[in-house]
């Protein structure tokens, strides 16, 4: 009896570890396994030429490393639109500190420009990657208008480029920074000046600061000496005279 139970226990057990084994060899030979190994394969064979080939030309390898790094960077700097309406907030805050009379045109006109077309809710916004795009629509997306919702009557995407308002790139909205350049002299006076001031050259820095420090000391107390010391030195001038 103890003969026999013993047989059929090591028979059951070589069954149970045949039959495991069968189940792993036919789970390793699946395909979807042998398509993870030819893949794998693959990519591990396209890195070694990647090596070899940047160690036989490392100028090359060193210009796509750059490009590489620069779109990254360019990636990763890309403004959104939460930073248009900060910039945007931040020079409509710049030119309401100034009078009107001394306001850039070119650059009072564009930021009401863009603040109207903000609260009218036409601003709209586009990411690149690399770069953004802000840019205005005829009509709010929330207006209920017939001609809002009409997709055939809709503006064809040829004509975004005209109504592309600021390029975002490298972290800086460049149409707004570039407009708001001496967004606190108002050209418009210059423009009935005669030509003799028109063509005169301004002062050099040394004069201004000269001047400035001349009209300084001009608001100072006026010191007065006492008549002694006024008789000394005037002596001491007489003497040296002498």
């Amino acid at each position: 009896m103890a003969a026999s139970w013993l047989l059929k226990r090591w028979c059951s057990t070589a069954a149970t570890v045949t039959t495991k084994g069968t189940r792993w060899q036919r789970l390793l030979n699946s395909r979807a396994v042998v398509w993870c190994r030819s893949l794998l394969g693959d990519y591990k064979e396209a890195c070694r030429e990647v090596v070899l080939g940047a160690r036989e030309r490392p100028l090359k390898a060193s210009v796509y490393l750059g490009l590489l790094g620069g779109m990254y960077a360019c990636f990763y700097t890309n403004p959104d639109d939460a930073s248009f309406e900060t910039s945007l907030l931040e020079t409509s805050n710049r030119l309401a500190l100034l009078s009107p009379w001394i306001r850039s045109g070119t650059s009072d006109g564009h930021v009401q420009s863009l603040v109207k077309l903000q609260n009218e809710g036409r601003l709209r916004y586009a990411s690149l990657g690399i770069a953004s795009l802000t840019y205005y629509t005829d009509y709010d997306p929330d207006s209920s208008l017939y001609e809002a919702r009409c997709s055939a009557i809709s503006v064809p995407w040829a004509e975004l480029p005209k109504r592309i308002l600021d390029v975002g790139f490298a972290g800086r909205w460049w149409v707004v920074d570039h407009k708001m350049k001496d967004y606190d002299i108002n050209e418009e006076e210059f423009k009935h000046l005669p030509p003799a001031l028109v063509a005169t050259v301004p002062p050099p820095p040394q004069i201004t600061e000269r001047n400035e420090r001349l009209h300084q000391e001009s608001w100072k107390a006026v010191v007065m000496e006492d008549e002694s010391s006024a008789l000394d030195s005037v002596q001491k001038e007489v003497d040296t005279s002498v």
